[in-house]
């Protein structure tokens, strides 16, 4: 199978190809020992959050509407009993609802979104990918930013602890992942990446570029906090000081990994998300169900945050590119794929 491998080239720096033939490198020893990897990141994951009280929930494939706010990216539709669904590429409304009633959950949700093709190039994104969904009733910022940081730090020390002989093959070097992780605002984020030489606007997201640069600049992983609500989805709470800013946060991954976590507190007022959603351009319509619950009042504040799993994968294993990650890859631009 190895020779049919190179035969075939099935080569990581070649995505078309490599996403096109991924059932082949299954049989490649370097992967089997990826998905290893990744099985345990998530098992330790899990335990950690069970440890805490949390417990996992089965998320939901398709929903009248999933979350508008991609960045860039459009969501995907299918129809079931001649009505319109869109594909999962979020669960942020189900697991604030959710929190309100069982108030610690998460999902292992798999998420679907067409990616713009020039995403292909950042080398970290997909248009399948596998995220752990946190979210937390009644909790605040902080404490879900120190959560993020307990549980990443027991999944390192574990895969470390356990599979030394695994990592060692693939990293030269162990970064320090031990908390707590230095925090910078969306500001001080802005005036870093201009004297990096990037053209970034206030009130917007930071370019992939800029990111990926701030992501090198650092040894340890680190915090983005108070990113603005015109750059972020109906969902983060802003701050009360007039500011402009969410309550909201990234972790920045170093060695210009970039982001592995988006989070922060929700917002649940019934009026300011039904202007939110409008200011989008979002049909209010399809966000009836979650609507309906935010005027009955059953979902109470809650925080949280997503981690993607590939890049906690790539980033443990200082893999090149994210499609090395995951199993029967789906890289941005690039199909048909099994």
């Amino acid at each position: 199978m190895v020779s049919m491998l190179k035969s075939k080239g099935v080569d990581p720096s070649k995505p078309e190809v490599f996403a096109r033939q991924s059932y082949l490198a299954l049989f490649e020893p370097k992967y089997k020992k990826v998905m290893f990897i990744q099985h345990r990141l998530m098992s330790y994951l899990r335990e950690r959050l069970a440890s805490y009280g949390f417990i996992e929930l089965l998320p939901p494939m398709i929903s009248t509407a999933s979350d508008p706010g991609l960045r860039g990216a459009s969501k995907l539709t299918t129809e079931l009993y001649g009505y319109r669904y869109e594909l999962t590429c979020s669960t942020i409304m189900f697991k604030q609802i959710a929190a309100s009633s069982l108030t610690k959950i998460f999902f292992m949700a798999r998420n679907v979104r067409e990616e713009p093709p020039e995403n292909l190039y950042t080398g970290r994104h997909l248009a399948e990918f596998t995220q752990l969904d946190v979210e937390w009733g009644e909790a605040y910022m902080e404490d879900v930013m120190r959560l993020v940081e307990d549980i990443i730090y027991y999944a390192w020390i574990k895969t470390i602890e356990e599979s030394y002989n695994i990592l060692k093959e693939f990293r030269k070097e162990f970064p320090s992942m031990r908390p707590p992780f230095r925090k910078i605002t969306y500001d001080e984020a802005l005036s870093l990446a201009k004297e990096l030489g990037y053209k970034v606007a206030d009130g917007k997201e930071l370019p992939q570029e800029a990111e990926e640069a701030l992501s090198k600049e650092f040894k340890e992983p680190f915090w983005i906090i108070n990113f603005p609500t015109s750059s972020r989805g109906f969902y983060y709470l802003e701050t009360f000081d007039g500011s402009g800013r969410n309550r909201d946060f990234n972790l920045i991954l170093p060695e210009g990994f970039g982001e592995l976590v988006d989070g922060g507190e929700r917002e649940y007022r019934y009026g300011q998300i039904k202007e939110r959603i409008k200011a989008l351009g979002e049909d209010l319509s399809k966000y009836k169900w979650f609507m309906e619950a935010l005027k009955d009042g059953i979902v109470k504040p809650s925080a949280g945050f997503g981690l993607g799993i590939e890049r906690f994968t790539r980033f443990v294993l200082g893999l090149k590119y994210i499609w090395e990650a995951v199993p029967f890859p789906k890289p941005p631009g690039i199909a048909p794929t099994p």
